[in-house]
C-alpha cells in the first residue's frame, strides 16, 4: 500500500472512530456499562454477515505484515513447546487426526480469500489441559490437546471447530480488530500521527499476545460460523455438530477468566443462528458423503433439517 493511500485510509478511520466513540458516550438512553470483569451477553447484530465487505480498519495493517508477524509468533510457540517437551510429534494420533481434518477442509476454504492460496498451511498440537485453538493469519493452526481430550470431541465436532477457526483467518477478523486498536491509538495521540502513518507497515506491531487473547465480536462469530460450517460440510463433516461443539465449550469454559467462550461470545441467539442455517448446510454435507438428505442418520436428536419445498 502506498503511503499517501494509507494516510487517507488512516485519517478517515480516525474520524470514523472518533464519531463512533462520541455516539457511544453521548447517546441518550444508552445501556449502562457492564461491571468490570463481567462477560457481555451474546447478541445478534443486524449486519452480522459481511460477505465481500472489506473493512476500512483492516487497511491500517497490511496483510503481508500481519501474516509475517503471525508466522514469527507461531514459530515461537513451537519452539517453546519443543523446549518444554509439550509439542506432540508427527506420529501422534491427535496430530494425525487434526491434520487429516484440516487437509480435507483447506481446499474448500481457498475461495474465501485469494491470499490463502499461497499460505503455507501448518497444523500442530500442543499437549496441554487448556481448551484452546486458533488459526493465525497466514494459515498457522495450533490446537491444545485439552480441547479434544477434555471435551471428548468427535471428528464431526473437531471438523466444525477447525472450520470455524480457519474462517476467522480467511475473513481477517484479527486484522480488523488490530486495525481498530491502531485507529484508537492514533485518534488519542498515543502514536505520533506522522510517524504512525509511515511506520505501520514496517515496525513490529507486538501482536503476539494480542492475537492469542483476542476477543471476537458477535458479527465475527456468526460470519465464522457460517463460512466455517460451509467449509466443514463440504469436506464431509456434519454441520449439526456445531451445536453440540459450542455447548460443550460453553459448559467447560464459561467460568474460566478470559476462557475460550469469552473470546468467542456465545448464547441463545448464536445457537438459533446455527440451527436456522442447517437447512442450507445439510445438502452440502450429504453430497460430500455420497448420500441424499433423506438418507442421513439422526445426530444428537436434531433431525435432518430438510429445506422446505416451494
Amino acid at each position: 500500500m502506498k503511503v499517501h493511500a494509507l494516510i487517507r485510509a488512516t485519517a478517515y478511520a480516525m474520524t470514523l472512530h472518533a464519531g463512533l466513540t462520541f455516539a457511544a458516550s453521548g447517546a441518550s438512553g444508552a445501556a449502562p456499562a457492564s461491571p468490570a470483569g463481567s462477560q457481555a451477553p451474546y447478541s445478534a447484530a443486524s449486519d452480522q454477515i459481511r460477505f465481500g465487505n472489506a473493512a476500512l480498519f483492516r487497511n491500517l495493517i497490511p496483510s503481508a505484515t500481519l501474516e509475517q508477524q503471525s508466522a514469527d509468533e507461531y514459530a515461537q510457540i513451537l519452539r517453546e513447546a519443543r523446549r518444554t517437551k509439550h509439542l506432540l510429534g508427527d506420529d501422534n494420533p491427535l496430530v494425525k487426526r487434526a491434520r487429516d481434518i484440516a487437509n480435507r477442509e483447506i481446499p474448500f476454504a481457498l475461495k474465501w480469500n485469494d491470499r490463502s492460496k499461497n499460505w503455507k498451511w501448518e497444523v500442530n498440537v500442543v499437549r496441554s489441559d487448556e481448551i484452546r485453538m486458533y488459526c493465525l493469519p497466514g494459515g498457522k493452526i495450533v490446537i491444545y490437546s485439552g480441547l479434544i481430550d477434555r471435551l471428548r470431541l468427535n471428528d464431526k465436532e473437531l471438523g466444525m471447530m477447525i472450520g470455524h477457526e480457519i474462517a476467522h483467518a480467511l475473513r481477517e477478523h484479527a486484522r480488523d480488530r488490530l486495525g481498530r486498536q491502531q485507529a484508537a491509538q492514533l485518534s488519542t495521540g498515543t502514536i505520533p500521527p506522522l510517524f504512525g502513518f509511515a511506520d505501520i507497515s514496517s515496525t513490529p506491531l507486538g501482536i503476539g499476545e494480542q492475537l492469542l487473547a483476542m476477543r471476537y465480536t458477535p458479527a465475527d462469530e456468526t460470519e465464522a460460523d457460517v463460512i466455517g460450517s460451509e467449509i466443514a460440510s463440504r469436506a464431509g463433516y456434519d454441520p449439526r455438530a456445531a451445536v453440540t461443539l459450542w455447548k460443550k465449550i460453553d459448559a467447560r469454559t464459561r467460568r474460566t477468566p478470559n476462557g475460550f467462550i469469552w473470546m468467542h461470545p456465545f448464547g441463545a441467539a448464536r445457537v438459533h443462528d446455527l440451527m436456522k442455517r442447517l437447512p442450507d448446510m445439510m445438502p452440502l454435507y450429504a453430497k460430500a458423503i455420497g448420500k441424499t438428505v433423506d438418507e442421513l442418520p439422526n445426530y444428537a436428536g436434531m433431525g435432518r433439517f430438510k429445506k422446505p419445498r416451494l
